[in-house]
Parts: C-alpha cells; sequence; structure tokens
C-alpha cells in the first residue's frame, strides 16, 4: 500500500495555495438534464436535452438536498464520471445505489 509523507502533502497544500493548477486537460463544460428517473446527465452548450429537461448547477444542489435516493444516486454516477471519465459499471451502481439509499441513514447516527 502507499502513502504520502507529511513533506510531500506540506509541498502539495502550498503549491494549492499559490494557484497551480493540477488538471490533466481542458474544463468541460456542459448543461445539465434531468431525467424522469432522477438521473442527471450533461450535453453540449446549445444542445437540446433528449430526455427530461435542462436544471441549473443551483436546481442540481437543491435536488441533492431534498434527500431523495434517485437523486443521490443521479449525483453520485454525476461525480463518479467527472472523477474517473466512465460510467459506473453494473456492481459499482449496485454500490452506488446501496450508499445513496443509506446516505440518510449514516448522517443520522452522528
Amino acid at each position: 500500500m502507499s502513502y504520502f509523507t507529511g513533506e510531500a502533502l506540506e509541498k502539495f497544500q502550498a503549491m494549492c495555495a499559490e494557484g497551480i493548477d493540477f488538471s490533466e486537460g481542458e474544463a468541460y463544460n456542459f448543461v445539465q438534464c434531468l431525467m424522469p428517473n432522477g438521473d442527471v446527465y450533461g450535453v453540449e452548450p446549445g444542445e437540446k436535452c433528449t430526455k427530461g429537461k435542462q436544471i441549473s448547477e443551483k436546481q442540481v444542489t437543491k435536488l441533492k438536498k431534498k434527500g431523495d435516493t434517485n437523486t443521490r444516486m443521479a449525483a453520485l454516477k454525476q461525480a463518479f464520471l467527472k472523477k474517473t471519465g466512465r460510467k459506473m459499471t453494473p456492481e459499482e451502481a449496485k454500490k452506488a445505489s446501496w450508499l445513496a439509499a443509506n446516505m440518510g441513514a449514516m448522517s443520522k447516527k452522528k
């Protein structure tokens, strides 16, 4: 198992504070669309949603706060795609679905 030394973390934090951009490419700009089942997907600016309706980032945030499982699952799928650049496998989606269904219960335990 790998780890980061305290010194490496301090250097990384200092570079972040200086505003160094660690991205590996251009930032993606897209419009978000909400499907009837609660999934959110993106399309290029200027394109229309093929299913569902266009929503703003503010609306996505509001839906996440609302707390229903479909919305949480859609948010997890979106975050996964943004982080990894690929869609979830069926096994990953199953685990994420369990997580989305139990997020409220987990936060109440604190």
